[in-house]
């Protein structure tokens, strides 16, 4: 009896919960997939248009198009890659790839501001000659791009926070098209094309105002760090307050993808306790407190923890969740 209640007590327990695909999940694909292309195609005319025109303010919105055809390729992909299955070879799926391609997104971005940003310099000591009306047509017809394509995904933001972060990303894009708009209207007003540089720099700043919070997530993420709202002080604070659970060690909490957190730890519990009931008990708070629903727990009870890490004997209840 004792040596299986021993081996029952020490074994891994893990516990998998899987999301469902609600009911907008096929409608929220069409929708990202059809802004996904209105995006990316715009993005390529802006670019010619910009080139054509000589405007790096267009440059610079292209540019910052080309952010938001990345966030809806990776929404869209994020549904697409969360069905693949697991195997061997690939244990948590290939979930995380949408992280890497994100983290290499960010990257190529900080490379384009940095084009950017010399081109606007220069052209603040050396104005260049700018085509103003091919430069405001192609920036209205890009304004329209974007608010179309802002008002397919609205519908399903509310319920889905992929498209909920793509649109925003559209929603940002579409300051950058009413910048290049001023830009044109002000060099058409008054002949002089110092603007264009300018607001380049505006456009910038929204570049990196979504590329480095996306770098920094991503490179966490990469790096197994812990996520922020998550301490793994504040866990075992937590699990301690049961009589239940006499100690946890080993805590350790990372994400497969943004909002997708796991955790393993190790939990000492009575030697009388049933380490069923505990189980549920821990695997229940952490989903009630923090939403995790993936955990790898280990349950160790007092007689194989070290003497040094053992609890006060006083702290040992004996009569709680026994095993009959």
């Amino acid at each position: 009896m004792a040596t299986s209640q021993s081996n029952k007590q020490h074994a891994h327990h893990h516990g998998c919960a899987h999301g469902e695909h609600g009911g907008h999940a096929d409608n929220s694909g069409r929708r990202l997939g059809v802004a996904l292309g209105i995006i990316a195609g715009f993005a390529i005319v802006e670019i010619i248009g910009g080139l054509l025109s000589g405007s790096l303010a267009l440059l610079a919105d292209a540019g910052h198009m080309v952010t938001d055809a990345a966030a809806l390729a990776l929404a869209l992909s994020a549904q697409w890659l969360a069905k693949r299955p697991v195997s061997d070879r690939f244990p948590f799926g290939w979930k995380r790839a949408q992280v890497l391609a994100a983290f290499l997104n960010a990257m190529g971005l900080l490379a384009i501001v940095g084009f950017l940003l010399f081109e606007a310099f220069q052209r603040l000591g050396d104005p260049q000659p700018i085509n103003a009306p091919l430069m405001l047509g192609v920036a209205v017809v890009g304004l329209a791009a974007n608010i179309a394509a802002f008002l397919i995904l609205h519908p399903n933001a509310a319920d889905n926070v992929n498209v909920r972060g793509a649109m925003l990303h559209v929603a940002a894009d579409i300051f950058g098209s009413v910048a290049a708009i001023i830009s044109a209207f002000v060099i058409l007003g008054t002949n002089s094309t110092i603007i264009d540089p300018i607001l380049t720099l505006a456009v910038c700043a929204l570049i990196l105002r979504s590329a480095i919070p996306l770098l920094v997530e991503t490179g966490a993420i990469l790096m197994q760090a812990a996520p922020k709202s998550l301490a793994a002080s504040e866990v075992k604070k937590l699990l301690k307050t049961s009589p239940l659970i006499l100690d946890v060690h080993d805590c350790r909490a990372w994400q497969l993808t943004p909002g997708e957190t796991m955790i393993s730890l190790h939990a000492v519990i009575p030697m009388s306790a049933d380490p069923d009931v505990v189980l549920r008990h821990i695997k229940d708070r952490l989903r009630d407190a923090y939403g995790i629903t993936e955990s790898t727990v280990q349950l160790e009870t007092v007689d194989v923890v070290p003497l040094d890490r053992r609890p006060a004997e006083n702290d040992c209840p004996d009569n709680i969740g026994v095993a009959e």
